[in-house]
C-alpha cells in the first residue's frame, strides 16, 4: 500500500527542524504543556494523583498537541495521515502505561526508567502479534527521535549552557564536537548506514 498522500513533499531532516522550532516558539508564546503526574507509590497513590481528573485532562491536551504536531509532519513527508491518526492513538497509550510502571517508588528504587518498559512493551507486541503493514510505516519512529533531539538541544544550551557563561560554552563545543566525531568513526567502523550513523553520533554527543 502506498504511504504517500500529497505531491507536495518535505525531507524529513528539514520537516524535523521546522516542526522543533515550530514546538519551541509554541512553547515561549502560546503554549506550554503541562507535566501530567506519574509518580506513585501504592494503589490510593494511583487513584488520587494518577488518575484523577486533572491529571487525565493533562494527557488528554497532551494527547491532542502531540497528535497535532505528528499530523503536520507526517503530512510534510508525504506519508498516509490516515493511517497515522488510526496508529499514534495505540502508541501513546501504550507510552502512558510504560510511564505509570516506571513512576512506581519501588520501579524508581530499581533506577529503571520508563524507555525499559517501552522496550519491553514494544518487543512483546512485536514478537507475538503480527501486526499489519500499516501500523509500522505509520510509526515513523526516527521523526520523533529527532524532533527528541532538537528540542534535547535547546535545553542543553538554555538551561547548562548559559549557566555557565562563555568558558562553559566552548568546553561544551568542544566536548559535543569530540564526541560527536569518534561516534560517527565508530560507526563507519561497524558499517553501520549512513542515516543511522548520523543520527546516533547527534543522540551520543548532545546526550553526553
Amino acid at each position: 500500500m502506498s504511504q504517500k498522500t500529497n505531491q507536495f513533499t518535505i525531507h524529513e531532516d528539514w520537516t524535523v527542524v521546522i516542526l522543533g522550532f515550530l514546538i519551541i516558539g509554541i512553547s515561549l508564546f502560546i503554549y506550554l504543556p503541562a507535566v501530567p503526574v506519574f509518580k506513585w507509590s501504592n494503589s490510593a497513590d494511583l487513584q488520587n494523583d494518577v488518575f484523577n481528573i486533572e491529571n487525565i485532562k493533562e494527557l488528554f491536551l497532551q494527547f491532542i498537541y502531540l497528535l497535532a504536531i505528528g499530523v503536520i509532519g507526517i503530512f510534510l513527508v508525504g506519508k498516509s495521515v490516515k493511517n497515522f491518526l488510526l496508529g499514534f492513538p495505540i502508541v501513546y497509550l501504550l507510552t502512558v502505561i510504560a510511564l505509570i510502571l516506571a513512576g512506581n517508588s519501588f520501579i524508581k528504587g530499581l533506577n529503571l526508567e520508563a524507555v525499559i518498559f517501552s522496550l519491553i512493551i514494544g518487543l512483546s507486541i512485536g514478537n507475538f502479534f503480527k501486526l499489519p503493514e500499516w501500523f509500522r510505516t505509520a510509526l515513523s519512529t526516527e521523526i520523533f527521535v529527532k524532533i527528541g533531539l532538537v528540542l534535547l538541544g535547546t535545553s542543553v544550551i538554555f538551561s547548562d549552557i548559559l549557566k555557565a557563561g562563555s568558558l562553559g560554552l566552548i568546553q561544551a563545543l568542544v566536548v559535543v564536537l569530540s564526541v560527536w566525531y569518534f561516534a560517527f568513526w565508530l560507526c563507519k567502523k561497524f558499517k553501520v548506514d549512513e542515516e543511522l550513523t548520523m543520527m546516533i553520533s547527534s543522540a551520543v554527543s548532545i546526550c553526553g
